[in-house]
């Protein structure tokens, strides 16, 4: 028994240092076939195969002069259906040990005897509360009886491996989790660091080093060479934020600074930190990732400058454009506005836009907008009259433009205001001054009519009378009637013109087309305005 428990020891000497946990394995039941005097050990391991446990003979170690059987394809997914009695026991974490010859299963007596087995031993093996498989051990020379105190101390030893296949199992779980946490940090271009705060040491990332130039070689990791690379105007802040938060008791830490590259040129970094304190509050462990955001505060530093920019064009602009949300209500506005209602911005958003229009012209500004929805192209336009704070009024144009959307939140009223009331009140003007012109020209035109028809009315009796008391002087007299009548046309002709103009200016021309005679058009264009 002493030999045996000897030889345990060493067998858990030999899971405890070997790496490889299949030469482990190999080793241990060599140990332990030497030790038991047994002719052969050896290990069945269980695997699923979708949903049925079968059984693998994975490991084996013979006395000299024993068939090994490791190899044997018989003996290599194997059913527990053939054993139910093995997989009910074994499954439950107990041992099984006997003679060959008095078990109750002929198919299990079957394959022993054909192997030469007369004695057997199998013991569970357990990794994390599963079961893992099995080691047996089997005597083909002699029906020695196992001794309980044997059969207990090589389950020790079954245990024994399944805390060390546990310990592997957990190790290769670590590393598969810390290979996914170094290619989850690669992909993401983090660098990371760690700051022992007892010892007083620092490790930084090959990662952290490149985003500022350096390979691991040429960078001392201290804190003080992270901190002469801090740009001067973060520094101090920097320092400060760092004091703080160890004298807090807050975990969290994040942070944003630029660092001198080794080119010389500075790097902007996100620093983002978890602490772990003692019981007194002491900060003693420090880690953190770092993240190159230089191209973010590019991007950013050129998102200000184009929103400075469109600020300054749209709030230049001699119109007032503003935003209303589906409930018409303003949510944006540009400075002209301001300017033409002298309301304050703020004092009007949220506020319904038909509210700061005359009350006459609110129905067919509701309308244009119930509009838009119809209306394919989404844009309307409208004159109204705009208040102002000081109770005055405006003409103004109104154009909406809608931006279809497909949730309320999203969906918006695009829009400008544009002062038009000097124009419309000149135009107003010019229109009543026209109106005039036209009544003016008008009765102008009456006016040299009646004197022109009494004059053309004398002349034909001057050549009747002239006619009836002298031939000769009549000839004369018909000449001179005839340049007169002539004159008279023209002038008639020239009034008829100036009414013309007069009812175009006043928009009150009405067109009557009709063929015409364009010689006879020409020639009275000619005798009319070109005849000395």
């Amino acid at each position: 028994m002493l030999h045996l428990l000897n030889s345990i020891s060493k067998a858990n000497s030999v899971l405890l240092s070997e790496g490889n946990i299949d030469k482990a394995i190999n080793e241990v039941i060599a140990v332990l076939g030497i030790a038991t005097q047994v002719d052969r050990v050896y290990v069945f391991t269980n695997k699923k195969v979708g949903n049925e446990l079968r059984l693998y003979y994975t490991h084996e170690w013979c006395r000299e002069g024993i068939e090994p059987q490791f190899g044997n394809p018989e003996l290599s997914d194997i059913s527990y259906d053939f054993f139910p009695y093995m997989y009910e026991t074994l499954s439950q974490d107990k041992y099984m040990y006997g003679l060959v010859e008095e078990s109750p299963n002929q198919m299990f007596r079957e394959i022993m005897e054909s192997q030469g087995i007369l004695t057997y031993l199998f013991t569970p093996i357990f990794c994390d509360g599963d079961y893992w498989g099995w080691i047996g051990y089997d005597n083909c020379t002699t029906k020695d009886q196992w001794e309980p105190e044997v059969v207990q101390a090589l389950y020790t030893v079954a245990r024994n491996i399944g805390i060390r296949l546990s310990r592997e199992k957990a190790e290769n779980e670590q590393k598969k989790l810390l290979e996914r946490f170094e290619l989850t940090i690669k992909a993401s271009q983090q660098g990371m660091w760690e700051w022992d705060m007892i010892s007083n040491k620092l490790n930084y990332s090959a990662g952290f080093m490149g985003m500022i130039g350096y390979e691991h070689h040429e960078f001392e990791h201290t804190y003080e060479n992270w901190k002469i690379r801090v740009h001067p105007d973060d520094l101090e802040t920097i320092v400060k934020g760092l004091t703080d938060f160890f004298n807090s008791d807050a975990q969290n830490y994040q942070n944003e600074q630029r660092l001198r590259h080794k080119a010389g040129h500075y790097v902007w970094i996100n620093g983002y930190g978890i602490v772990k304190r003692d019981e007194n509050g002491k900060p003693t462990y420090f880690v953190g990732t770092h993240v190159d955001v230089t191209t973010l505060k590019k991007q950013q530093e050129t998102l200000v400058e184009q929103k400075n920019e469109f600020d300054k064009l749209i709030n230049n602009l001699g119109e007032a454009v503003f935003r209303l949300n589906s409930y018409n209500q303003i949510t944006f506005m540009n400075q002209y506005w301001q300017e033409l209602s002298k309301y304050a911005i703020n004092d009007c958003m949220m506020q319904p836009i038909t509210g700061f229009f005359e009350e006459p012209d609110i129905p067919s500004i509701l309308e244009q907008i119930d509009d838009l929805k119809k209306n394919e192209s989404g844009r309307s336009t409208i004159e109204a009259r705009l208040k102002q704070k000081n109770n005055g009024w405006r003409w103004v144009e109104l154009s909406l433009r809608e931006n279809k959307a497909a949730s309320v939140k999203d969906y918006f009223i695009a829009g400008s205001i544009i002062d038009i009331h000097d124009k419309k009140i000149a135009l107003e003007k010019e229109k009543e001054l026209a109106e005039l012109k036209a009544g003016f020209v008008s009765l102008t035109s009456h006016q040299f009519r009646t004197p022109l028809t009494v004059i053309f009315s004398n002349i034909e009796v001057i050549e009747m009378t002239a006619k009836k008391l002298n031939i000769e002087l009549s000839d004369r007299i018909k000449d001179s009637a005839g340049m007169i009548k002539d004159q008279i046309e023209r002038m008639t002709q020239l009034m008829d013109n100036i009414l013309l103009v007069g009812r175009y200016d006043a928009q009150q021309l009405a067109f009557n087309l009709h063929p015409i005679n364009i010689s006879q058009f020409v020639r009275s264009i000619i005798k009319t305005y070109f005849q000395n």
